[in-house]
């Protein structure tokens, strides 16, 4: 992206299916929640962040998995729910939403046949209430889960310990279905608390799970509350600022130029929002 209009325009989608997301969970009654910097977007800036390219929400557990089975019948037909289900080649644990008809280029490393501008949609899942005992967990769940995900192309290990090295070596050696038993396995261990809200929870899936071990107190994230993104009113966790000062310290400080980063590759396709722009 290399201009406001098209940064503009891209918000305009991503605003579309931020909305019929909502939509979607209202009509099921399921609970979400902005997540990451789309949460951050909505307290200091009243939407998104201007310089971000893409919309991250999460889902208790147990309402993620309900919404990869209802949610397509809920959404209109030019929005896609793509998880491992839905489409061969996609690898990651978190769920998007793809907009039909437009591309969104991004350092994907095997070929999908919807790579449109997106939505993520993150799990979050309960931990033990000891808290030794739940960064263990987070810490195994998340170095396996990374070493597998390295071993099939998806993406790169970003602290690479010496225990991520051997676990790298030995897992390149294991055939493939021995690998989808191992991360059958992983998963259904981070599933393990899902019919029980305990004290804290976490998304393994997160990049910045790599490097960091978030334990969030349940209490502050559920129930989640209405805000206002855009001027359209969807979900946040019940208590943003306990959340944002764990994710991001003093987060309403805007950080300099070199560190707005954004997530696109190339020149983007907007389909059906190619002519507009967010302020119309």
């Amino acid at each position: 992206m290399n201009n406001n209009n098209n940064i503009d325009r891209l918000h305009l989608a991503e605003l579309y299916l931020l909305v019929e997301f909502d939509k979607a969970c209202r009509a099921s009654g399921l609970t979400y929640f902005l997540d990451s910097g789309t949460a951050l977007g909505a307290v200091r800036h009243g939407g998104f962040i201007p310089w971000d390219d893409d919309i991250d929400v999460g889902m208790p557990r147990e309402d993620y998995e309900k919404f990869m089975q209802v949610g397509q019948s809920l959404l209109p037909k030019d929005i896609f729910l793509q998880n491992k289900q839905t489409e061969k080649n996609y690898m990651r644990n978190a769920a998007k939403l793809r907009l039909e008809g437009s591309v969104f280029p991004e350092s994907y490393e095997l070929p999908l046949v919807h790579n449109g501008i997106y939505i993520d949609i993150f799990p979050f899942d309960y931990l033990p209430n000891n808290r030794w005992l739940a960064k263990i967990n987070v810490k195994y769940v998340v170095e396996m889960l990374h070493v597998i995900r390295a071993n099939r192309g998806i993406g790169r290990s970003k602290s690479p310990s010496k225990f991520r090295r051997g676990l790298d070596v030995i897992i390149k050696r294991m055939p493939s279905r021995l690998i989808d038993g191992l991360e059958h396995h992983i998963l259904a261990f981070a599933r393990k608390n899902q019919n029980q809200e305990t004290n804290l929870m976490t998304c393994y899936f997160w990049r910045m799970s790599q490097t960091h071990e978030y334990l969030f107190e349940t209490k502050k994230m559920l129930p989640v509350r209405d805000i206002l993104f855009e001027g359209k009113k969807v979900k946040i966790m019940r208590e943003p600022d306990y959340y944002l000062r764990l994710m991001y310290n003093d987060y309403m400080i805007v950080p300099p130029v070199e560190q707005q980063k954004t997530h696109c590759k190339g020149d983007i396709v907007f389909g059906r929002f190619e002519q507009s722009t967010i302020n119309e």
